[in-house]
């Protein structure tokens, strides 16, 4: 559970503050001074804001699946750049193998890739947002950001 927090550690902030700004909006959202009454305009607020939360537990969930893969593959190949260039497309998914190398010891060596890759601290947009906007309708966008296949818990081989 530890690992899973850690991995999606920025969303599960961003969820907090969402629930958090939720709680307080919503009453004034749907309450007016003649009584309840919600408007078309208050209403899509309030379903945007209720479709949030889910939205970034759904890819913390996914960047926690990215985490359990590439910590395995680190316990089964060592460091090796190869394994984080297929992460470094957002900054939850390096936030993610950024985890992992942590836990195994490879922590510097991650920050020291993705340093020199340019990345830092403050690019939290993925990088296609600017390069291709509409990737944000395609298919497999929303299948790599929210419903990323379950990676079994697979431990590394003995080595006899």
């Amino acid at each position: 559970m530890a690992s899973y927090l850690r991995a999606g550690l920025l969303l599960h902030i961003i969820t907090s503050l969402e629930i958090s700004l939720l709680t307080i909006l919503a009453p004034k959202l749907l309450c007016t001074k003649t009584g309840f009454q919600m408007g078309s305009v208050n209403a899509g607020i309030l379903i945007f804001l209720m479709i949030l939360p889910i939205m970034f537990q759904l890819d913390a969930r996914s960047r926690f699946q990215n985490y359990k893969r590439v910590k395995d593959q680190f316990m089964n190949f060592g460091f090796d750049i190869r394994l984080l260039k297929p992460l470094l497309k957002s900054r939850c998914q390096r936030d993610a193998a950024r985890a992992a190398a942590d836990e195994l010891g490879y922590g510097r060596n991650c920050r020291e890739f993705y340093h020199f890759m340019g990345y830092r601290w403050y690019h939290l947009t993925p990088d296609f947002l600017f390069s291709n906007p509409r990737f944000l309708i395609s298919r497999q966008f929303w299948k790599s950001t929210f419903f990323l296949s379950t990676y079994p818990n697979v431990k590394k081989k003995s080595q006899s």
